[in-house]
C-alpha cells in the first residue's frame, strides 16, 4: 500500500512539474520563455487561400460604395474597372512568378514591374476619375490610402 502511495505521489509531482514548465513555452508549439502568445493564433488549422480577383475587386467596389456613396451605374462602372485592374495583376504575377520559380529578379526586372502597375493604378485612377462627381473624387482622393488590397 505505501508503494502504491509513493508511486502516486511521484506521478503527481512529475505531472505538477511539467505543467510548471509548460507556461514558458516547454514541450509545446510556443517554445521559449514566456513569449505572450498562444501557439494556437501562430500555426492556424488551415492556411488561408489567397483572394481571388474577383473577390479583390468585390471588397474595393464595396469599399467605395460605402466611403462615397456611389450610385447604381457608377457602382457597376467602378466594379468593372477593379476587376479589370485585379484580373492585370493577377495575370502578371502569375506570368512573373513562373518565368522567376528558380531565378531571383534582377533590379532592372522588379523596377519594370513596378513600372507597369504604377501604369495601371494610373489607368485605373482616369477610370474613376471619370467616373466620379468632383465631390466623389476629391474624397476618394483622400481615404484611397485606406482601400483593402491596395499600396494607395
Amino acid at each position: 500500500m505505501k508503494i502504491v502511495l509513493i508511486q502516486f505521489v511521484f506521478i503527481a509531482a512529475l505531472l505538477v512539474s511539467f505543467e510548471g514548465t509548460a507556461q514558458y513555452g516547454y514541450g509545446g508549439y510556443g517554445g521559449g520563455y514566456g513569449r505572450g502568445y498562444s501557439s494556437r493564433s501562430q500555426f492556424p488549422d488551415t492556411p488561408r487561400k489567397p483572394l481571388t480577383p474577383d473577390k479583390i475587386a468585390e471588397e474595393q467596389t464595396k469599399w467605395m460604395d460605402k466611403k462615397l456613396k456611389l450610385t447604381d451605374e457608377q457602382s457597376l462602372s467602378v466594379e468593372t474597372a477593379n476587376l479589370d485592374y485585379a484580373l492585370r495583376l493577377s495575370d502578371y504575377q502569375e506570368a512573373f512568378m513562373k518565368s522567376h520559380a528558380t531565378t531571383r529578379p534582377s533590379p532592372q526586372e522588379i523596377q519594370q514591374v513596378r513600372t507597369t502597375v504604377e501604369k495601371w493604378q494610373a489607368e485605373r485612377e482616369t477610370k474613376f476619375q471619370s467616373i466620379l462627381t468632383p465631390e466623389q473624387w476629391e474624397i476618394y482622393q483622400k481615404k484611397k490610402k485606406s482601400m483593402p488590397h491596395t499600396s494607395g
